[in-house]
């Protein structure tokens, strides 16, 4: 199932990352940062939170990230409205030079009013897609996925007085 996502904030990609753990390690030379206990990382109006996150940058700037824990869960408002995506899952992959993020294990993905339930959901920062598999038939969910949507209105409901045809009555 394939649904449209609204991007992100787009100022947060030139915002200062930080990152705190209740242990971390960096090596720059190899482009890997380890970090470990209660991770937070903050970007604009990003938030991510994990028990473990790993990043790595090749030569190129390239960054692929792996969170892990319990919950995974993150946070950011869609660029030009007051609206945001929350998410959660056991497992975030994301990988910058193809715009992919993977959530997976108990997948869940909120925007605004919208909710999309599955155990792995692949979105395409770019692309603006996303894709819910439900999993084998002996997950909790029994393989399946569940999308929410919200009606939306083409046109809000007048308040106006109805017309008058003329005719006294």
């Amino acid at each position: 199932m394939l649904l449209p996502v609204a991007h992100a904030e787009k100022a947060d990609r030139n915002k200062p990352i930080e990152i705190t753990a209740n242990t971390g390690s960096l090596d720059q030379l190899k482009g890997v940062t380890t970090w470990s206990g209660n991770v937070v990382v903050i970007q604009g109006t990003l938030k991510l939170n994990a028990d473990h996150v790993t990043v790595t940058q090749d030569k190129q700037g390239n960054q692929t990230m792996h969170a892990t824990g319990r919950i995974v869960t993150f946070r950011q408002k869609m660029d030009g409205k007051n609206e945001w995506v929350e998410g959660q899952s056991s497992v975030l992959d994301y990988t910058s030079a193809i715009h992919l993020a993977v959530l997976t294990g108990n997948a869940r993905v909120k925007r605004g009013e919208d909710l999309v339930i599955g155990n792995v959901i692949t979105y395409n920062t770019e692309t603006e897609l996303y894709q819910v598999n439900g999993g084998p038939s002996s997950a909790p969910n029994k393989g399946r996925v569940t999308v929410i949507l919200q009606p939306k209105n083409a046109t809000p409901p007048s308040s106006a007085p109805a017309k008058s045809d003329g005719k006294p009555k």
